[in-house]
């Protein structure tokens, strides 16, 4: 499923590392899962324009214990460029799956 449960082709399945999921130009409404060394570490879910709008973090770096996992990070346009709102949010598993 793709932004906000629209359905899509199928999940695309990125195997790399930390940081190579797109944040624009990806397929329309569509959702990309990140595999590090095999382990799902993200998930981020593109808009109708294939720019990034939600992704869900499964694990990364937590040197001050202060992150719970899995957390939520919504994207936004700010001055021509999309960034992301770095409070962390509850997993919406109903609108993204």
């Amino acid at each position: 499923m793709g932004a906000g449960g629209v359905p899509n082709r199928a999940v695309v399945k990125i195997y790399g590392r930390s940081g190579d999921l797109p944040t624009e130009g990806a397929v329309p409404n569509s959702r990309y899962d990140l595999f590090v060394d095999d382990e799902h570490i993200q998930s981020r879910w593109f808009d109708g324009n294939g720019n990034v709008i939600r992704n869900r973090d499964f694990i990364h770096q937590d040197i001050h214990h202060n992150h719970f996992f899995p957390h939520d990070h919504n994207w936004e346009w700010v001055n021509g460029r999309l960034r992301r709102i770095k409070d962390p949010l509850p997993p919406d598993y109903l609108n993204y799956y």
